[in-house]
């Protein structure tokens, strides 16, 4: 008798084992985390509130979890991403862009539409027609390097003679201090001045930097071929359907384009002339 019990627990107990077994193998799989990082270009929590619409878009494409990272400014922003970058997928300037396809092995998949110039400002209270008249006043920009910042540091290279930067969260930021008369300047994305010379604010032009690539999305190289080009074609047919219309809608862009890698080329020695990053 007490043979055919423990028999029937070793059978009782195989039985369980492989039920367990079974079941581990046809639970479906768990859905792995992607790093999503966006630059600062609205301050830390309103650039993460502002985004949450294309984290949302790629989680649905990709099945994954999406987290969402930014930085306070700019100069904490590039200082992350160059240790031991931890992100799968990014989406900042041209600088880094480059900087990353070129030295990481990254690859820009996507990109805002267009091209995008930085423009030096004054009201017409203060009106100035030549960047030098501006020396030892204060500027609003984002910090370097961000590309106001970077541009800014372009148009005044004489080390003995440089303007005060006046460190804001946002271009719209820096515009609205140059107008309550906080600062002697600012320097904005040009298509933000065209529209606030559009509203009627009285501005006056100063100088405006080169144009370069907009914004792009990038990924990793530790993200498969195959799910690289899942985003790159949910991205570039987001205009095609509603959930990508209304992803766009939220996110204030017409859609994406091609972002060709020789697009960027050599826009990362911005970077490396200013310190930012080695040759």
């Amino acid at each position: 008798m007490s043979h055919f019990l423990n028999g029937r627990k070793i059978i009782i107990t195989g039985i369980c084992a492989l039920g367990l077994s079974l079941s581990a193998l046809f639970q479906p799989a768990m859905a792995a985390t992607l790093d999503f990082a966006i630059q600062p270009i609205l301050g830390e929590e309103e650039t993460r509130k502002s985004f949450m619409p294309l984290a949302e878009f790629f989680a649905k494409v990709t099945g994954d979890e999406i987290n969402i990272h930014t930085a306070r400014d700019f100069p904490e922003y590039w200082v992350n991403q160059k240790k031991n970058n931890p992100y799968e997928i990014m989406m900042d300037n041209a600088f880094f862009t480059d900087y990353r396809n070129e030295k990481e092995g990254w690859t820009s998949i996507a990109k805002i539409p267009g091209l995008v110039s930085y423009t030096l400002i004054v009201t017409a209270d203060n009106a100035v027609f030549e960047a030098d008249e501006l020396v030892g006043q204060k500027i609003a920009s984002l910090m370097p390097p961000a590309p106001s910042g970077i541009f800014l540091g372009q148009m005044f290279r004489n080390p003995l003679r440089q303007p005060y930067i006046s460190a804001t969260d946002s271009s719209e930021e820096s515009l609205q201090v140059l107008l309550d008369g906080k600062v002697m300047g600012a320097i904005i994305p040009t298509p933000l001045v065209n529209q606030a010379l559009q509203e009627g604010k009285d501005l006056v032009v100063v100088k405006t930097s080169v144009q370069i690539p907009h914004v792009a999305i990038s990924v990793s190289p530790n993200v498969s071929e195959e799910m690289r080009d899942k985003l790159r074609t949910a991205l570039l047919e987001a205009d095609k359907n509603d959930e990508g219309i209304a992803m766009l809608k939220k996110l204030g862009f017409s859609n994406f384009e091609p972002a060709d890698p020789s697009g960027y080329a050599g826009l990362m020695q911005y970077l490396i002339d200013f310190s930012f990053a080695d040759e």
